[in-house]
């Protein structure tokens, strides 16, 4: 009897211990490692422009691109991203017998950006719930595609803004939520800055010359969404 009673309890002990270890390895992690390292996505959104002093940057209005992205070490991505942006500018002139200016009227102002940036991904090479947030910072050039509009033609060409080609600068982060191994959305949010020139022939007239800025960066805000599709 007791030597049946022993086997049972030896038994019931041995049934314990072996369903312990079976029973963790179904816990699920809430991380998940990201396989692919590649990533391209095509955005959309909003980019809330600053004129600077002058009033000479652009209206806000909607931005357009695409990047892509690709891990390089651990937590570490290196993107690229080309953006256009279209928005009407106003345009200055010099007041006869005056050191003041005065508004001529609008212009197209249209700027396609290509940067480079470095991402540092907070939750590493994995997602947590499906989610990554990031920070970045980098830099490129945005170039003004704009033809030359008919009134800016008919103004001497010291009063006109040339902002031609010059550097560009980014600092942001976001969130990517993966809804799949591929597929997931973006939400961006990123400080553009860039630079606007003072036309020379406000720099030249009267006591005023001396406050204006000869440049000066601007920042511009932009909040974008996007599909983001790994591979």
């Amino acid at each position: 009897m007791q030597n049946g009673i022993r086997t049972t309890l030896a038994l019931l002990v041995m049934s314990c211990l072996q369903a312990v270890p079976g029973a963790a390895q179904n816990i699920e992690s809430p991380y998940r490692f990201l396989t692919s390292r590649q990533a391209i996505n095509v955005y959309g959104g909003y980019l809330a422009t600053g004129k600077g002093s002058l009033e000479l940057g652009p209206q806000s209005g909607p931005l357009f691109g695409v990047r892509y992205g690709i891990a390089i070490s651990g937590p570490f991505t290196l993107e690229g991203d080309i953006g256009y942006f279209s928005r009407m500018r106003a345009v200055f002139d010099t007041v006869p017998g005056d050191t003041s200016r005065q508004r001529a009227g609008e212009t197209d102002f249209s700027v396609m950006t290509a940067t480079a940036s470095l991402r540092f991904n907070l939750t590493g090479p994995r997602t947590w719930h499906g989610i990554q947030p990031y920070v970045q910072l980098g830099a490129g050039i945005a170039v003004e595609v704009s033809g030359d509009s008919e009134i800016e033609t008919d103004l001497p060409g010291d009063v006109r803004l040339d902002f031609g080609t010059g550097f560009t600068g980014i600092l942001g982060g976001g969130i990517d939520w993966f809804m799949a191994d591929r597929w997931g959305l973006r939400l961006d949010a990123r400080n553009l800055l860039w630079k606007l020139g003072t036309p020379r022939a406000f720099l030249i007239k009267g006591e005023q010359a001396r406050l204006l800025p000869a440049d000066e960066w601007a920042q511009n805000f932009a909040l974008t969404a996007s599909l983001v599709f790994r591979f």
